[in-house]
């Protein structure tokens, strides 16, 4: 399977995901529930297409590597700051923002499961 393949399923898996973690969210609908999911899988979804972008170019890039491998120390740089913003400024529960956060995470290891199960090996 193709790296960028693989990355479109993660990206699909982190939608539906976070789809159905809206279900509890709206069920529960503590004060910020919903605010926390959807920032946190927001920024966890830049985040997971930001790395898959910078990593995809890395290793195909017929250059020079280093700005792509520098862009992925800015991008975390960039997360942790955007993370620390959301939980100081944004009225919302931190526990369903750590949620969201983390459903990608949760993409990644469904999606490699997947290739796992059906034998495949990424290509790019």
């Amino acid at each position: 399977m193709k790296a960028t393949t693989f990355l479109k399923m993660v990206i699909a898996m982190d939608g539906v995901l976070l789809g159905l973690g809206l279900v509890p969210a709206l069920a529960l609908s503590t004060d910020g529930s919903v605010t926390g999911l959807v920032v946190g899988g927001g920024l966890g979804a830049a985040n997971l297409c930001a790395l898959g972008w910078l990593s995809l170019k890395a290793f195909t890039s017929k250059g020079g590597r280093w700005p792509y491998l520098a862009g992925m120390t800015l991008k975390f740089v960039l997360l942790i700051a955007l993370v620390y913003l959301a939980v100081v400024y944004l009225p919302m529960s931190i526990v369903w923002f750590v949620v969201g956060l983390t459903v990608s995470g949760l993409a990644i290891l469904g999606a490699t499961a997947y290739l796992s199960v059906k034998h495949l090996e990424l290509t790019i």
